[in-house]
């Protein structure tokens, strides 16, 4: 570890209040890949300011780097709570997850991040054969294109629960 970095609290002028100054030391250690020591100052910082959301994204990074999952999961989650529409939350919420073996989860975290709204396969088959329908219907005749959608996703039920 770099002699700068354990000296920084006896630097002139710190003050054990400064909040970034804690942000700014605990990306120093990460950045040298002393992970215990620089979660202790995201710690420290978030002591000072609670509410800010990126001291919990660090924090959750960190906590990812030494296999501690779950506690960078919360650590997310409250940077989310904070912050509901930062990517970099939300990217990292999904690293979490699929460190814990939630893909699905983390799959859909990611789509958040990105700004994606999947649709179920219900969604996709009906908007296609709306699609469909819509192609050879010039003659107006909307409301029957509807009943027919409605018509053949009923069956398509119907069918699904005699086959089990």
């Amino acid at each position: 570890m770099d002699t700068k970095i354990i000296s920084f609290n006896e630097a002139p002028g710190f003050q054990s209040d400064d909040y970034k100054a804690f942000l700014r030391q605990g990306e120093a250690l990460a950045q040298e890949g002393c992970y215990s020591e620089a979660l202790a100052s995201f710690d420290q910082a978030l002591t000072i300011q609670a509410f800010d959301h990126a001291a919990w994204i660090f924090r959750a990074v960190v906590l990812i780097q030494l296999d501690r999952y779950s506690e960078a999961l919360a650590s997310c989650e409250k940077a989310l709570a904070i912050q509901p529409n930062d990517k970099q939350g939300w990217i990292c919420r999904g690293a979490a997850l699929h460190y814990l073996g939630h893909y699905k989860q983390a799959y859909t975290s990611y789509d958040q991040a990105l700004g994606i709204q999947r649709q179920s396969g219900w969604q996709k088959l009906t908007q296609m054969l709306k699609g469909l329908f819509s192609l050879g219907n010039d003659s107006g005749t909307t409301g029957k294109t509807t009943v027919t959608i409605s018509t053949i996703g009923s069956a398509m039920l119907s069918n699904r629960s005699d086959e089990s």
